[in-house]
Parts: structure tokens; sequence; C-alpha cells
């Protein structure tokens, strides 16, 4: 799926907005899949490993949520 819909090929700011927004949408998604197997104990001896995901994850989540209120003010 393509974000850029002008010849040029220049991001518009609604293409940085939904490209944010989707971040943040897949970000939440692996973020909720980490928390079920630290909190199901399916991580077992890999829990240390699951939880600096779900810490990269609430950052990819800050990100996106700062990068897409910034472009929306910007509208």
């Amino acid at each position: 799926m393509s974000f850029i819909k002008k010849p040029d090929g220049k991001f518009t700011t609604e293409d940085k907005i939904k490209m944010f927004q989707q971040m943040g949408t897949v970000g939440a998604v692996i973020a909720v899949v980490f928390v079920i197997l630290i909190e199901s104990g399916i991580a077992g001896d890999k829990t240390p490993l699951a939880e600096m995901g779900l810490t990269a994850m609430i950052v990819v989540l800050a990100v996106s949520l700062i990068g897409s209120m910034y472009f929306k003010r910007k509208l």
C-alpha cells in the first residue's frame, strides 16, 4: 500500500498523519502480544526479552502519538 498519492513523490501532511497512526496501531497490537506472552507465562525464560520488547513498543506508541499530534496541528 502506497502512502504517496502525488506524482511528484512528496508526502502530504495527511500522508504523514496516516503513517504515524498506522505505526501506532501496529505498535499497540505488538504491545498487546507482549503483554499476553508475559502475563500468561508463555515467554518462560525469555521474559526479560519480552519486557524489553514491550518497553520498545511503548516508545513507538509515544513517538507515533507525538508525531500524529504534531502534523494534525499543522493542518
